[in-house]
């Protein structure tokens, strides 16, 4: 899946950027990819023990793929995940948190998303979580970052 998804969305999005697909021609991509991923999600057996993974994204972070890459490559090492979905608030990441028991919040950032919003939501977020809850980013902007907080890997 890395070798193939991974530098393929990348591409659609990098032509997508430079006019070369529509928008609709991105969206049909994302879709049919979200389906596929879903499918294989769905057809893997979860262990119910730790560590449990909570995946998200920040709020006005829409983009999914990579979290469903992420949730992918969980389930079939058979991790348990809580996926929230996209553009979930601060608060409710660290309350969706406690109520799952997370032993780690994941969070995916695309290109398009902020550098500065990406560290400032980070480092909130990492404020509210129990210090035993270790934090994960990934994505474009968060490989762009200088320094992560404590906690954050």
């Amino acid at each position: 899946m890395l070798g193939t998804l991974a530098p393929l969305s990348e591409a659609v999005g990098e032509a997508w950027a430079h006019g070369e697909l529509k928008i609709f021609e991105e969206h049909l991509y994302t879709e049919q990819v979200q389906g596929i991923l879903r499918a294989a999600i769905q057809s893997m057996a979860r262990r119910q023990e730790s560590p449990r993974v909570l995946l998200t994204t920040l709020p006005d972070e829409r983009h999914v793929l990579g979290l469903l890459m992420v949730e992918t490559l969980l389930a079939s090492e058979r991790v348990p995940c809580i996926a929230l979905g996209t553009s979930t608030p601060l608060q409710d990441i660290a309350t969706a948190s406690r109520a799952h028991r997370a032993d780690i919040v994941a969070l995916s950032f695309s290109a398009a998303f902020p550098l500065r919003e990406a560290a400032a939501g980070i480092a909130a977020l990492r404020q509210e979580l129990a210090d035993t809850t270790t934090m994960w980013v990934g994505g474009r902007t968060a490989a762009r970052l200088k320094k992560l907080p404590k906690g954050v890997c």
